[in-house]
């Protein structure tokens, strides 16, 4: 984004005082990178993923009607753009981003990429809810695909004229609907709050991201 939420610059500027804030930005960088290259991310995403295959095993073994549906965000959830996050010093700007996205290869996350299809071929609907604007649904269905993401039931992009401060509205919505059509969404899985607040599933799963914040 070019420029911050109005609601953003207000949380970041609330209780500032005259004093120099600390630690100091690029540190926190250096402290981010050091943490990605050391494999101390992947293990703790691998961690982290662990409950969501637990809870779609635990539903496959139930008796229950099986109306079951899985939700997941997209980026750094079942996409890394780690590439993109280290050359833009963890800067996420709409029109860069979309730029990355037509011109690099995808990269999946494994331990959500074994969720994703061991749902698929218990043939469990699994639904894409992301804050990526729609006019990337052409670039961003190829990601998915070259990552190996196939089969899923419904992508659902944020409008290109969204101007909500938050994306929950948008993606608690989502899950509203899928709910009214009848699916129960046992699980949703995302790396920000913002994906997994508002209700409308079962369980949520958070998955570490020290990179960058959506409200």
């Amino acid at each position: 984004m070019k420029r911050l939420p109005a609601l953003l610059l207000a949380l970041a500027l609330a209780g500032c005082s005259s004093r120099e804030p600390r630690p100091n930005l690029t540190l926190l960088e250096w402290q981010c990178i050091a943490w990605h290259d050391s494999g101390a991310y992947d293990r703790a995403f691998a961690h982290a993923a662990r409950p969501a295959m637990r809870t779609l095993d635990h539903y496959l073994r139930s008796d229950t009607p099986r109306n079951y549906a899985i939700v997941f965000d997209i980026d750094e959830t079942l996409l890394s753009n780690w590439a993109y996050l280290r050359a833009s010093h963890f800067a996420l700007e709409t029109e860069t981003f979309a730029k990355f996205i037509t011109r690099e290869h995808a990269v999946a996350l494994r331990p959500t990429r074994e969720i994703f299809e061991k749902a698929h071929a218990y043939r469990i609907p699994i639904f894409l809810v992301t804050g990526r604007f729609e006019s990337m649904r052409e670039a961003t269905r190829r990601d998915l695909e070259e990552a190996g993401y196939w089969g899923w039931s419904g992508l659902f992009m944020k409008p290109d004229n969204y101007r909500e401060a938050s994306v929950v509205p948008f993606k608690s919505g989502v899950r509203k609907m899928l709910t009214g059509q009848g699916y129960d969404i046992i699980l949703n899985v995302g790396d920000q709050r913002s994906d997994l607040e508002g209700g409308y599933a079962r369980r949520r799963v958070k998955l570490p991201n020290p990179f960058y914040y959506i409200p």
